[in-house]
């Protein structure tokens, strides 16, 4: 995640971003949100009060941080479908394969993306839970379309986000191993997916018949 934002964001003498890239790393060698400002500060070079120019309190920093996590989810996701047919079936399935990959790869900012502590700060921002999940529903619509189907596509992205979402937290709190240990998630979620879909095609099908 730092990487991504020294690449794209950074610029020498941007002390906000320094900030935000210290945070991300402190978070990301300590599995945690576990520090202070002023270590944040001190990562950065700066004087422990240099942060407060720049965000009022360490819940705005971790937003920050948090909505750089959105970025680079948003960035995963469509470097995993660009090449896919608008419309498709994979098209959906490849962005629930990145959702999980990277979540998994960035596990220490698993809570602080999708948890409840950020919850009401990150609510109006335009790269959050609401970005990443209106971007499945547009993914979804596009199926629909293309099969001509006609059913509420953020219905559809919430139950289809429901399945990614759990195969993780299963995976990501070991509970998985205990329940079924050989499980690939990208496999069931192919799975799971291909036999949701089809259902809703057979179901309108019955309806028109």
């Amino acid at each position: 995640m730092a990487n991504t934002v020294a690449n794209n964001s950074y610029h020498h003498g941007d002390l906000k971003n320094t900030l935000i890239l210290a945070a991300a790393e402190l978070i990301e060698e300590r599995g945690s949100i576990d520090f202070t400002m002023s270590e944040a500060a001190r990562r950065a070079g700066v004087s422990s009060g240099a942060p407060y120019r720049h965000f009022k309190d360490k819940e705005d920093l971790l937003a920050r941080v948090a909505e750089l996590g959105f970025i680079g989810l948003h960035a995963a996701v469509n470097s995993a479908i660009e090449r896919l047919p608008c419309g498709s079936i994979d098209r959906i399935i490849s962005s629930g394969h990145a959702y999980m990959r990277y979540v998994t790869e960035k596990a220490a900012f698993y809570d602080l993306m999708w948890g409840e502590v950020l919850i009401d700060t990150l609510e109006n921002a335009q790269l959050t839970t609401l970005g990443a999940f209106n971007e499945l529903v547009d993914l979804v619509d596009d199926w629909l379309k293309s099969e001509n189907l006609n059913t509420d596509p953020r219905e559809l992205a919430v139950k289809l986000m429901s399945m990614g979402h759990g195969l993780v937290s299963l995976k990501m709190t070991k509970r998985l191993n205990r329940l079924a240990p050989n499980l690939c998630i990208f496999q069931c979620l192919t799975a799971s997916t291909h036999t949701f879909l089809q259902g809703i095609k057979d179901e309108q099908t019955n309806r028109q018949r």
